[in-house]
């Protein structure tokens, strides 16, 4: 496959990725509003918006080739500040 052409093609992935990202703001603003109506329809839509963004995040590494982070749990480090920009 010539290189443009795979180009192409992670382009268009990649813009049909941020279409889902719009997609899946719209469906959490409607579990935001549902939840006053119905919890249990809420849960139902968040589990099935887990599903989606798991799906997403699976696309994406295998388009940009690269490996998941592990999320860390424990206490985090204080920020560190250069001396020279509190001046």
């Amino acid at each position: 496959m010539k290189s443009t052409h795979r180009e192409t093609i992670e382009l268009h992935m990649l813009t049909s990725l941020a279409r889902s990202q719009r997609a899946i703001c719209r469906i959490l603003e409607t579990i935001a509003d549902q939840v006053e109506i119905s919890e249990q329809l809420a849960i139902h839509l968040a589990e099935n918006l887990s599903t989606l963004s798991d799906y997403q995040r699976t696309l994406i590494h295998k388009i940009t080739k690269q490996k998941p982070r592990k999320r860390q749990m424990g206490t985090p480090a204080k920020p560190w500040m250069n001396k020279q920009v509190l001046r």
